[in-house]
């Protein structure tokens, strides 16, 4: 596949349930890629450039388990590690409400230095 097609699976799988993690990908797989073999690119741009972000988003659980939404999400993630070097941690934060879920997810790519 190529990193319009993974973007666009991951966005019609992960948009209703996790939005800010779909665009956070979106823009990791399109904006940034994975990584031009020119030299003299901008910091990130080149494949063997570390690159790194973060996004947090707060989900609405609607009735939903938090364990079913982290495991859909996990799900959606094998289509990302398969088809590219972009990879997602998952922390899950605690939170006072039952009707709500709090994640903060790392996107990153780890560059092939040596």
């Amino acid at each position: 596949m190529t990193p319009y097609e993974v973007a666009k699976t991951l966005h019609r799988e992960l948009a209703p349930l996790v939005p800010k993690l779909a665009a956070a990908l979106n823009r990791a797989l399109v904006e940034i890629g994975e990584g031009s073999s020119l030299v003299g690119l901008g910091p990130g741009t080149h494949k063997e450039d570390h690159v790194s972000f973060q996004e947090y988003e707060a989900v609405e659980l609607q009735g939903a388990q938090p364990a079913e939404i982290i495991a859909r999400i996990t799900n959606a993630l094998q289509v990302l590690g398969a088809n590219s070097s972009w990879e997602v941690l998952i922390d899950k934060k605690s939170t006072h409400g039952k009707d709500r879920m709090e994640l903060m997810y790392t996107i990153y790519r780890m560059g092939r230095k040596m």
